[in-house]
């Protein structure tokens, strides 16, 4: 017997880890991987005992412009409280994940602050001379490479937390070799990624 899937509305995570994310609107479905979308489907849910047997028109996890599936979904089961995800994988097999409602955005527990954009706009330089950021709108240029941001801010926040510079892609997490942006104190900075060492943070100044 087919079901109403009012109840599986939503987003669903696996608790605690940034991975897996499966959001549900209607007869829609999405699987996300770290913010990425790898599978967009029609589906439907029926009753079975104890909970729903969810069933997906399409079945494949591919990631975008990727020329074939990466893993396929081989089931998605509700027991009234979460949803177990079964993906079988090419080499690795099957894999099981278990996910629960969560209140978090794409982004994660964050909410989008974009009326800090103003303060951020102009141009901004690091302490070393060597990099030159600039933000005009919502867009964000670094090196010649320019993306289009949301400003970020945690939902349990501080006095003495600051804001995230995030790409409005979830998927990205670096720009030109760096990562998490930060907006605190009237600077903001960034985290350069070095391998096999700490990373490095570097700090932006505003000039104009």
């Amino acid at each position: 017997m087919k079901r109403k899937n009012g109840e599986l509305d939503g987003a669903w995570e696996e608790p605690g880890v940034i991975g897996t994310r499966i959001e549900i609107d209607g007869k829609r479905l999405t699987v996300l991987w770290r913010g990425g979308p790898v599978l967009e489907t029609a589906f439907e849910a029926v009753s079975t005992d104890g909970g729903s047997e969810l069933r997906l028109r399409k079945n494949g996890l591919r990631y975008p412009d990727a020329a074939s599936d990466y893993a396929s979904v081989t089931g998605l089961r509700y027991d009234g409280e979460g949803l177990e995800l079964t993906e079988l994988f090419p080499i690795s097999g099957e894999s099981r994940t278990v996910l629960r409602r969560t209140e978090n955005s794409r982004y994660g527990n964050f909410e989008i602050r974009d009326d800090i954009l103003k303060e951020l706009r102009g141009a901004w330089k690091s302490s070393d001379g060597f990099f030159t950021l600039e933000i005009k709108k919502d867009v964000l240029s670094l090196n010649g490479r320019t993306t289009r941001i949301h400003v970020l801010r945690s939902k349990n926040a501080g006095e003495r937390d600051g804001y995230i510079l995030a790409d409005r892609d979830p998927s990205v997490t670096e720009w030109e070799g760096f990562g998490r942006f930060e907006y605190f104190g009237g600077r903001i900075s960034a985290r350069m990624i070095v391998l096999d060492a700490p990373p490095m943070v570097t700090v932006f100044e505003k000039i104009r």
